[in-house]
């Protein structure tokens, strides 16, 4: 049996007069796949920014993973995220990004070293580990970022346009990747998107 992994009642987030987003109501469970699906300036970027304590709503409530909105800490540790934009230390190797990332949630030293190596795999760059972000393309980047976001092996994934700028390749790796994320790892992903063919295609509900 499945549980609730995210539980959103009427969540709004006002700026001034304006509604960023209005009356957002929805749950999800282990090992679905949910699409937030809209044009640009639909608020969906805002509503992962609100479900993941970067912003405070205006009124609504949620819960992720049986913490309610006001425990942000527990959240924070649950969860994991690929912003719409992510910066990348261009200095570093795909692998001292992971093995930083998995230091600085207490990992040892040679844990950091095989669960970096570990998921590099996972998301196919286990070839490029010690290459230069630099060269990595932008479809690398992403997959790096959903490695970043999974370092702590989240509950709930959350994914704001993960394909954007991709070609058809790099997208169809993309989709391959958070299938395998709710099915081998049974995690929730949030997926933003404003492509429909996303989400008729990996997304469970929308």
């Amino acid at each position: 049996m499945t549980s609730t992994t995210v539980e959103a009642v009427r969540l709004t987030k006002h700026y001034g007069g304006r509604s960023a987003v209005q009356d957002v109501s929805f749950t999800a469970s282990q090992g679905e796949i949910v699409g937030l699906l809209g044009p640009n300036g639909a608020g969906k970027t805002t509503t992962i920014r609100l479900l993941t304590t970067v912003l405070v709503p205006t009124s609504g409530e949620f819960s992720i993973a049986g913490h309610p909105s006001t425990s942000a800490s527990e959240i924070r540790r649950c969860i994991g995220v690929l912003p719409e934009s992510s910066g990348y230390p261009a200095h570093q190797t795909g692998g001292e990004y992971l093995r930083f990332f998995a230091r600085l949630y207490g990992l040892s030293r040679s844990k950091a070293n095989s669960l970096a190596a570990g998921l590099l795999a996972t998301v196919g760059l286990e070839q490029r580990a010690e290459s230069s972000i630099s060269t990595y393309s932008r479809g690398m980047r992403q997959r790096l970022g959903i490695a970043r976001a999974l370092i702590n092996d989240p509950v709930v994934v959350f994914l704001d346009e993960p394909t954007l700028g991709l070609d058809p390749a790099g997208q169809a790796q993309v989709l391959d990747l958070i299938r395998t994320i709710a099915k081998s790892r049974a995690a929730t992903v949030v997926l933003s998107t404003h492509l429909l063919p996303e989400v008729e295609d990996v997304c469970s509900k929308v």
